[in-house]
């Protein structure tokens, strides 16, 4: 039987013993939100919360419990709604302040209860990875805590899959990881002319079996980078309490930080741009083949 890795489910003496043997923390993040009619509402998050569980169990660590409230409904999500054909899209939605002042109280948590290093990975993509990469900026100046905050496309490494929406990549991820969760004869027949619930075009092209070898190639390149994240923890990090994740909110917000998320759709698009920091970020992380930057 696979060893417990779920926070919430572990005893004390399970968490103190999982934290000795190996002190990585996963933070999985997701929303629900349409995924066409074929997928759980859930999708992103449950993908990633069981990416982060299989990797724990395969090369150690702790996962936390899923956080399923995410950004949505402001910034590039307002556009991007209303493109989906889907008048009442069940989102679980919050503000993009609350998500990574959030972001910001669970790393702390992560140093206050002995980790010492942490995977936060996102499987609701499109800008806010850049977004937890900025928080993490802000935490690091106070706290050399090792942090790889990440999309789960981004460690992808099995032919050319890199992400969509409810599309060949994200339906064979959770098909892989949850099959009772995906049940493709609920594709309506449509002539393609637009999405179907936020569903993309070809996601009748989804497979389990592609499904097991996208995650599979996630999960040994979550393990590496866990191993490479350890290696590099200085130890003895010191807790900076709840006042102190205060202190690094207020000076994360006081920051005059370009959010990824809260972009306009024609700002968005130029960031994305193969000569814009986005575009050049994503290239480089295709080349990486799904190892950690």
């Amino acid at each position: 039987m696979p060893c417990k890795v779920k926070w919430e489910e572990m005893f004390p003496d399970e968490m103190e013993r999982a934290i000795e043997e190996h002190p990585l923390l996963y933070l999985p993040y997701g929303m629900c939100e349409p995924h066409g009619f074929h997928n759980a509402l859930g999708l992103d998050g449950i993908k990633c919360y069981e990416i982060c569980v299989r990797a724990a169990q395969e090369g150690g660590g702790v996962v936390a419990p899923l956080t399923m409230w995410h950004i949505g409904e402001q910034g590039i999500g307002v556009p991007w709604l209303t493109r989906q054909s889907a008048p009442q899209p069940y989102i679980t939605s919050i503000g993009h302040e609350l998500f990574v002042q959030g972001l910001i109280w669970h790393l702390r948590a992560a140093v206050a209860r002995g980790f010492e290093a942490v995977i936060a990975m996102t499987g609701h993509y499109g800008g806010t990875e850049c977004d937890m990469r900025s928080a993490v900026e802000v935490f690091n100046e106070r706290i050399p805590l090792p942090i790889w905050a990440l999309a789960d496309w981004e460690c992808i490494d099995y032919k050319q899959y890199k992400g969509d929406h409810a599309g060949p990549c994200e339906t064979s991820q959770l098909w892989a990881v949850r099959p009772d969760l995906v049940d493709v004869s609920r594709i309506p027949e449509h002539d393609g002319s637009k999405r179907i619930f936020a569903s993309a075009l070809r996601s009748g092209e989804a497979s389990r079996v592609e499904g097991d070898r996208i995650v599979a190639s996630q999960v040994r390149n979550l393990v590496e980078g866990g191993n490479r994240l350890l290696e590099q923890s200085p130890g003895d990090l010191v807790d900076p309490g709840p006042d102190g994740a205060r202190e690094i909110c207020a000076e994360m917000v006081s920051r005059d930080i370009e959010w990824v998320y809260m972009m306009d759709t024609e700002r968005h698009g130029q960031y994305w741009s193969a000569d814009d920091e986005g575009g050049k970020h994503r290239a480089k992380t295709i080349e990486s083949h799904g190892a950690m930057l």
